[in-house]
C-alpha cells in the first residue's frame, strides 16, 4: 500500500451573519493531499446573503443536504433559473467565467448545504460554462447487507454513475456507514474525508465530528479502509491532481497571476454575463 495521509483539520466558524454561518477547512493545512478541492463550506442560510458575483477556472458545487429545511435558489448568467431542493446537487462547471446568485428559495426556511470548489486543469480553464443538476431522485444510492447507505453524488461506485457528466472525473459521496467501507483511489488521485457526524477511523487514524483528513495515492488501486462508528455520516471527495501551479484571488482559479487578470478584465468587459433583477419564482426546476 502506497497511501499518504495528512494531519486531522478542523473546520472552523468562518464568518456569521443573521443569515447565514458556516464552517469552512483550512485547506493549506491538509496540503497538497486534497488537490483538486480548492474550497470547502459547509453553510446554513435563512435569508439572501451575497450579491451575484463571478466564478471562472473552476466548478462551483452546490450540494443542499438531505435534512436542509428549505432548498437553495440558484439564478445565472446562461438564463438558468431553478431550485435546488433538499438532497439535489448543482455543479457549475464555470470554466471562462459566469455568474450566479444562490439564496434560500423561501425566507426563513433555512438551508443547509456544502459549497465545494473543484479547480479545473489548465487546458479547461477556457471551456464555455456549463451547467449540471442532478435531482434527489436521480442521484444514484449504494446499500449493502450490513446498513452502509452511500449516495452518489458526482462520479462512480462500483456499477452505479452519478448522473452529471462534468468536464473531469470526480467522486463525490454523503455516506452514511454502520460497518466497514472500502473505497478504492485511482493512482495519481487524492482523496479527502469529512466527517459529519460521529467518527471514522482511516487505516487507524481517527476522526471525529468536524474534522477532515486528506489521503493521497502513489500506486494504482490502494484501498482506503474506513471504520465507522455505527451511524457516522462523512462526505468522501476524490479527484486527479493536476500538478500544476495555482494562482487563485477571489472568485477566480487560475494558473498565474496573469491569468487572474485576464479573467478579471473579462468580468468588467461583461464577457461572463449578467444577471437581471429575481422573479417572485423560479423559472424553470430544470436545467435545459
Amino acid at each position: 500500500m502506497s497511501l499518504k495521509f495528512s494531519p486531522a483539520v478542523e473546520a472552523m466558524e468562518a464568518g456569521q451573519s443573521g443569515n447565514f454561518s458556516a464552517l469552512r477547512i483550512d485547506l493549506k493545512s491538509l496540503g497538497p493531499f486534497i488537490t483538486p478541492v480548492m474550497g470547502f463550506d459547509l453553510y446554513r442560510m435563512s435569508g439572501p446573503t451575497f450579491a451575484p458575483h463571478p466564478h471562472a477556472g473552476f466548478s462551483a458545487v452546490s450540494y443542499v443536504f438531505e435534512d436542509s429545511r428549505g432548498g437553495l435558489r440558484n439564478r445565472d448568467s446562461l438564463g438558468n433559473d431553478l431550485i435546488v431542493e433538499p438532497g439535489d446537487l448543482l455543479w457549475t462547471q464555470a470554466g471562462r467565467g459566469v455568474i450566479h446568485d444562490e439564496f434560500p428559495a423561501n425566507n426563513g426556511a433555512t438551508v443547509h448545504g456544502l459549497q465545494l470548489f473543484v479547480n479545473l486543469k489548465s487546458k479547461l480553464k477556457g471551456l464555455p460554462p456549463q451547467m449540471f443538476y442532478a435531482s434527489a431522485g436521480a442521484i444514484p444510492v449504494a446499500k449493502n447487507e450490513v446498513g452502509n447507505r452511500i449516495r452518489v453524488l458526482s462520479g462512480q461506485l462500483g456499477d452505479l454513475r452519478s448522473p452529471i457528466s462534468p468536464a473531469e472525473p470526480f467522486d463525490f459521496f454523503d455516506a452514511r456507514l454502520q460497518k466497514t467501507w472500502k473505497y478504492a483511489i485511482r493512482g495519481g488521485w487524492n482523496a479527502m474525508v469529512f466527517v459529519l457526524s460521529g467518527s471514522v477511523a482511516l487505516d487507524g487514524r481517527t476522526i471525529s465530528e468536524r474534522q477532515a483528513l486528506g489521503v493521497q495515492s502513489d500506486g494504482n488501486g490502494d484501498e482506503l479502509l474506513i471504520e465507522p462508528t455505527p451511524g457516522a455520516h462523512i462526505l468522501l471527495l476524490s479527484g486527479r491532481d493536476p500538478k500544476e501551479p495555482v494562482a487563485a484571488y477571489g472568485p477566480f482559479i487560475m494558473n498565474t497571476e496573469a491569468e487572474i487578470a485576464h479573467a478579471y478584465e473579462r468580468y468588467r468587459a461583461g464577457e461572463m454575463g449578467s444577471i437581471g433583477p429575481a422573479r417572485k419564482e423560479a423559472l424553470k426546476k430544470r436545467i435545459l
